[in-house]
């Protein structure tokens, strides 16, 4: 079974509306970590800039094969490159803030009666939480 050859270009844009929307989760759960008392090292700095860096790509991604006029700069082999780039850059900026996080929990749990997230030694626990959750953003772009 074959799939139409206009549908294909149809979910590309689709996919790349979902992984936008999820970008734009992560970054605004990124400055919330930001705001949260402790401090931050360039491991989180990375996972934010990133969520910058993506957008002229996904613009390119999704808008330049849409229109007759800008179809020209549109070229299977960079769209192909930019979503393996994109993918390697999301696994390390997801890595990065997960080892982040668990350097925290781990240097923190010597506190008495404190583990998990409560023993977060870079700040608070909703701070780590929020950590959290920007890893499991990072796994799903």
């Amino acid at each position: 079974m074959r799939l139409p050859e206009n549908l294909l270009p149809k979910v590309k844009v689709a996919l790349h509306g979902v992984q936008g929307l999820v970008i734009f989760l992560a970054w605004a759960v990124t400055i919330a970590i930001f705001t949260k008392p402790g401090s931050t090292d360039g491991r989180t700095k990375f996972f934010f800039a990133l969520c910058w860096f993506c957008i002229p790509l996904l613009i390119y991604q999704t808008g330049i094969p849409q229109f007759n006029r800008t179809k020209r700069f549109s070229n299977a082999y960079a769209h192909a490159a930019i979503d393996v780039l994109l993918a390697i850059f999301w696994f390390a900026a997801f890595i990065s803030v997960a080892t982040w996080t668990n350097e925290g929990i781990k240097k923190g749990v010597g506190r008495p009666g404190k583990k998990g997230c409560d023993a977060f030694a870079w700040g608070t626990g909703s701070k780590c939480h929020l950590s959290q959750a920007t890893i499991g953003m990072g796994v799903v772009l």
